[in-house]
């Protein structure tokens, strides 16, 4: 008898069951060997084509960076790095549509980041949807944000305000501008700067004014620089002389130069300066007169426009009919004894310096200061 037949039935079983598991087992193994050496193989043809990716667009290639981040894609299909490449692969290749659905897909996946929303904000800014543009600066301004999020919201902004000026909606720009300087930290002085220079750029002079002079003592010349700008736009050419001074004391400057001396002309040419005598009021108001005149004059001839009428029908011919009642030149002593009349002739070549500048263009030199005087009046001194 063998002895194999004495022993149970299922002792036999298990031990064909036991070589089962073994051989399973042992092609578990096997196989997860394999397979995670085929994934590490995958994982790097897909680092290396994205790093090729990335290296073409480094270099400003960004149809190469497109084909390398496809490939890498076919490795890793779902690599969120990748295809945010990809995304901005398209969008610096200028595939607008199709960078638009790649951030597209990206945004439904976390909607409140934002750099997507900055990305998706830039590429419909492009195509031309100013709707949609504004909708998604705004939400990257509001985004969430994973490394410096107060600097990445400000460039935001920053961004938003050129979006808003390139497309003429100046008020909202101001209001950008001002909202963004209202953030700004105390002890951030590039910042501040930079806050005063938006506000600068959108129109806000006299907070751009007030920026910059609260900075006289970190940068003496940067601030002078910009308060001397800002100044010159408000009409205070008193203040802007003095700034543009400071600025120019450091190194010269053709265009600091030139605005200084704007603002002196602008100055020498006030008839209401403080601490004139009457007489030298009186020549200026005389001077005022006199280049006013010849300004009207030379507009007509460039425009034909005949100047002596009977009875007078056009702005110009009404001027000079105003202006040669008063001449061929005011009385000296009557101009310096009565303001009043001062007055009448500077209001006078106030109106022939503003009309001619809308028939004939922008005067310069005297024409220009009297301009500037009449815009702005009193406010030249301040």
């Amino acid at each position: 008898m063998n002895d194999t037949d004495t022993f149970p039935w299922w002792r036999k079983d298990a031990s064909i069951v036991a070589a089962l598991v073994a051989m399973a087992a042992i092609s578990f193994v096997v196989t997860l060997i394999f397979t995670r050496s085929y994934q590490r193989r995958e994982q790097a043809l897909a680092e290396r084509w994205f790093q090729r990716g990335e290296a073409h667009l480094t270099q400003g290639r960004p149809r190469e960076a497109i084909i390398d981040l496809r490939t890498a894609m076919l490795y890793e299909p779902d690599g969120p790095q990748f295809r945010l490449r990809l995304a901005q692969a398209l969008a610096a290749n200028n595939d607008t549509p199709q960078a638009i659905a790649y951030f597209q897909n990206l945004w439904e996946g976390q909607p409140g980041k934002g750099l997507y929303n900055l990305e998706l904000a830039r590429l419909y800014a492009r195509s031309g949807d100013a709707r949609k543009a504004t909708q998604f600066y705004n939400s990257a301004i509001y985004g969430a944000w994973d490394e410096n999020p107060a600097e990445q919201r400000r460039r935001a902004r920053l961004e938003y305000i050129t979006f808003l000026l390139a497309n003429n909606s100046r008020t909202q720009a101001q209001a950008e501008a001002i909202t963004l300087a209202a953030a700004v930290p105390p002890t951030d002085v590039q910042a501040r700067f930079l806050a005063a220079d938006i506000l600068m750029k959108t129109g806000e002079y006299e907070r751009a004014a007030e920026g910059y002079t609260s900075l006289l003592r970190n940068d003496p010349i940067r601030a002078s620089t910009g308060a001397a700008e800002a100044a010159f736009q408000l009409g205070r050419f008193r203040s802007a002389l003095n700034y543009l001074q400071q600025a120019l004391s450091k190194g010269p400057s053709s265009s600091l130069q030139a605005q200084l001396e704007q603002s002196k002309l602008v100055l020498a040419m006030d008839p209401v300066q403080h601490r004139l005598t009457a007489a030298e009021r009186a020549r200026r108001v005389i001077e005022a007169y006199n280049t006013a005149g010849k300004r009207l004059q030379q507009c007509a001839a460039i425009k034909n426009e005949p100047l002596m009428a009977t009875p007078p029908t056009t702005d110009m011919q009404r001027l000079y009919d105003e202006w040669a009642t008063l001449g061929p030149e005011p009385n000296a002593k009557r101009l310096a004894a009565d303001p009043e009349d001062r007055d009448q002739v500077m209001n006078l070549t106030g109106r022939i310096e503003e009309a001619t500048s809308r028939q004939c263009g922008t005067p310069a030199g005297a024409d220009w200061a009297l301009l500037m005087l009449s815009r702005f009046g009193e406010g030249v001194e301040r």
